[in-house]
C-alpha cells in the first residue's frame, strides 16, 4: 500500500496497496498456558471460534507470548491474493471493540494520506500529481485506470483544448460519486465491470463475492454477516453498523483514490470489522479485509484474513508473483496487528492463585 514499483522492473507492493485488515479464522489455545492467562472456561463463542484455525501448538505457545501467527487462507482464483493472521493482545474485548469500532484502524494506517465519510473533497490532486488528474481524460481500456466503457466516454467527453489538471480532478470526483451512490444503491450488483484491452472486462464485484465465504468463519456471527456482505443494502441486521469513505493513498508512484465499504458487528462477546474496497483507481481491482477479536483468558484474541484482488499477477510467471505478492502482504497484515496489539496492550494481572 505505499510508493512501489511493479514486477516489470519495480518492487511488488500487493500488500501496501491496500490500504490493510482480515478474516480471522480463530485459534486453538487447547492445553496452552502461560503465566497471567487463564482460559475462559465458559465462553461458547470462543470455543466456537477457536475451532477454526489450523494453529500448531507451536504457534499456540507463540500467540500466548504476544507473537503474530500466520495460517494459510485458500485463494480462490489466480487473480487472488489471500493472507491470516492472528496475535493475542492483553486488553479487554471492550478496549479492542472501541478501537475497531471507532475507525481507529483507517486513523492509524501510515499508508493513508487522506480520507473522509461525507462529500468528496474540493481537492483531489495536489500540484505535484496534476498529471495524473489530466491522464485520466485519456483513460482507455486497460490496467492504468480502472474504468468502465461508459466512463472512458464520460471523461473524454469532459475533455478541451487544452487539457487541464481540474477537468481530470473533476472528471475523477464524478466518476468516485457516481460509483459510490450505485454502491449504496444496488451493492454488489451495482459494481460496474473495469475495461482491459482487446475487449477484455475485470469485474471486481465477482472477485468479492469470492471472499463470502471467509464470513462463515465467524464463529456463529458468521451466516449473519456473510448474508449482510450479500445482499447490502438490504437486509442488514441491526447490530451491524454500515460507513462508506474514500481514501487516498500513494501507490506504484502514483496518488491512488477508492472507496471503502467498512462493517462492524459487534456482540457481548465478539466483534468484526469488515473493510471492503469496492472500487480501486488502479493497482489492484478490489480487496476484502476482515478483522476480529473475541475474549480470551486475560486478555483478546484479534485475527484478521485479507483478500486482494489483481490483474498484475497475471500471465508469465503468475505462481512467483502471487507467492512474491503474498508474502509482502503478509507483512504489511503482520505491521497492522503489531501496531493495534502496542496500542491496546495492557499489564497483564495475574490471576488469582487458589491455597
Amino acid at each position: 500500500m505505499g510508493d512501489s514499483g511493479g514486477f516489470d522492473g519495480r518492487r511488488f507492493t500487493m500488500a501496501r496497496r491496500l490500504t490493510v485488515s482480515a478474516l480471522a479464522l480463530l485459534i486453538v489455545l487447547d492445553g496452552a498456558s502461560s503465566p497471567g492467562v487463564v482460559r475462559a472456561a465458559d465462553s461458547t463463542v470462543a470455543e466456537e471460534a477457536l475451532e477454526r484455525l489450523p494453529i500448531s501448538a507451536d504457534q499456540r505457545r507463540q500467540l500466548l507470548r504476544n507473537e503474530v501467527v500466520s495460517y494459510p487462507v485458500n485463494e480462490t482464483s489466480e487473480r487472488e491474493l489471500a493472507v491470516g493472521l492472528a496475535v493475542f493482545v492483553s486488553a479487554p474485548l471492550d478496549h479492542v471493540a472501541e478501537y475497531l469500532g471507532s475507525g481507529d484502524l483507517l486513523a492509524h494506517d501510515a499508508t493513508i494520506s487522506a480520507h473522509g465519510r461525507d462529500a468528496l473533497p474540493a481537492v483531489l490532486f495536489t500540484d505535484k500529481e496534476r498529471g495524473e488528474a489530466e491522464s485520466l481524460l485519456d483513460a482507455a481500456p486497460g490496467t492504468r485506470f480502472n474504468v468502465s466503457p461508459a466512463e472512458i466516454d464520460a471523461l473524454r467527453a469532459l475533455r478541451t483544448s487544452p487539457v487541464t489538471a481540474p477537468q481530470g480532478a473533476d472528471g475523477y470526483r464524478k466518476l468516485l460519486r457516481d460509483r459510490w451512490q450505485a454502491y449504496e444503491r444496488g451493492g454488489l450488483g451495482a459494481m460496474a465491470p473495469y475495461a482491459r484491452a482487446a475487449g477484455a472486462a475485470t469485474d471486481p464485484a465477482a472477485q468479492l463475492r469470492l471472499g463470502l465465504a471467509d464470513a462463515e468463519r465467524v464463529a456463529r456471527y458468521g451466516p449473519r454477516l456473510r448474508e449482510a456482505l450479500t445482499s447490502y443494502p438490504a437486509g442488514q441486521p441491526p447490530e451491524l453498523v454500515n460507513r462508506v469513505y474514500w481514501i487516498k493513498r500513494r501507490v506504484q508512484r502514483r496518488p491512488q483514490l477508492s472507496l471503502l465499504h467498512q462493517m462492524v458487528m459487534r456482540g457481548p462477546d465478539l466483534v468484526v470489522h469488515v473493510e471492503r474496497y469496492f472500487y480501486v483507481g488502479h493497482s489492484y481491482n478490489a480487496a476484502q479485509i476482515i478483522t476480529g477479536a473475541f475474549a480470551y483468558g486475560n486478555g483478546t484474541v484479534v485475527f484478521a484474513a485479507c483478500r486482494f484482488s489483481t490483474d498484475e499477477v497475471l500471465g508469465v510467471g503468475n505462481q512467483l508473483k502471487r507467492s512474491v505478492g503474498r508474502g509482502q502482504l503478509r507483512e504489511e497484515m503482520r505491521k497492522r496487528l503489531e501496531a493495534v496489539a502496542h496500542a491496546l496492550s495492557r499489564p497483564v494481572t495475574p490471576a488469582p492463585q487458589t491455597p
